[in-house]
């Protein structure tokens, strides 16, 4: 039949008028299909091409997800002296003492103990001191005389008196176990009349430690003894050295210096 020259009448297709796979991508115009003509569920993974889907496309919440994944992802890969991506692993010799958070003061004497703290190793048997009488001293017949130790050899805490009284005083904080002692050389003025003699440690004022020598039997000139023992002390507590000596004719003698002859002393004592 021809319609040359007529209207031609319009024609319905349907589905079925038109074969599989015959509508191809060229007879579409752009923008043809809309989100309406795709089914639920029928767009694929392998539908989407690679890298097609920007940030922009993403729920906000999926960005901010990714971005706190990727910020602990970076932060977990360390280099340096902290190195590793799960199980982290510092340097030999990476932590110095600079960086420990400890009171005191670090040296080559101290350690740190577990409650963070900068301590002498051991500790020290302090105060500490010793002096001894720098020319020879007169001690007269049958009297407590002390000994004027007038030079030190060594007073960690200044704590002995060399000049007016002569005496070692126990500081404030330092009250403990004490090892005192002395040295003692005794001379009559004249041979066989040196009697008896007695070494003693006086604590605030009484005797309460001594050693003894006679010679009655046999009167000499010049006697050499030592002295010594541990002394509790309490603070404020002080400590003097004391001689007495006897001799047949009653006459005086002397505490003789001899190199240290006559000297006096005393320690802390620690672990007590």
């Amino acid at each position: 039949m021809s319609y040359l020259g007529k209207v031609r009448p319009t024609v319905a297709l349907t589905s079925s008028d038109i074969e599989d796979n015959a509508v191809t991508t060229s007879k579409l115009i752009d923008d043809a299909v809309t989100t309406a003509k795709i089914d639920d569920g029928t767009i694929a993974t392998a539908d989407i091409a690679d890298d097609a889907v920007t940030a922009d496309k993403l729920a906000n919440a999926i960005n901010t997800s990714i971005a706190a994944n990727t910020s602990k992802v970076t932060n977990a890969t360390h280099t340096g002296d902290v190195t590793g991506a799960t199980a982290l692993t510092i340097a030999t010799d990476a932590v110095d003492i600079a960086m420990l958070s400890a009171t005191g003061t670090a040296s080559s004497s101290t350690f740190l103990r577990g409650d963070n703290a900068w301590a002498a190793a051991g500790g020290d048997n302090t105060p500490a001191f010793q002096a001894y009488l720098s020319a020879d001293q007169a001690i007269a017949h049958g009297t407590d005389t002390k000994a004027l130790c007038d030079t030190e050899d060594f007073d960690t805490d200044s704590a002995y008196d060399n000049t007016t009284d002569y005496r070692f005083t126990v500081p404030v904080g330092e009250a403990g176990k004490y090892f005192c002692y002395s040295r003692q050389v005794l001379e009559a003025p004249a041979q066989t009349i040196l009697n008896q003699c007695y070494a003693r440690l006086y604590v605030n004022g009484s005797n309460v430690f001594w050693c003894f020598a006679s010679s009655r039997a046999n009167p000499t000139e010049t006697m050499y003894f030592q002295n010594g023992g541990v002394i509790d002390l309490a603070e404020g507590d002080y400590l003097e050295l004391f001689a007495f000596m006897t001799t047949t004719t009653s006459a005086a003698g002397l505490m003789k210096n001899y190199g240290k002859g006559t000297l006096f002393g005393a320690y802390k004592m620690i672990g007590l």
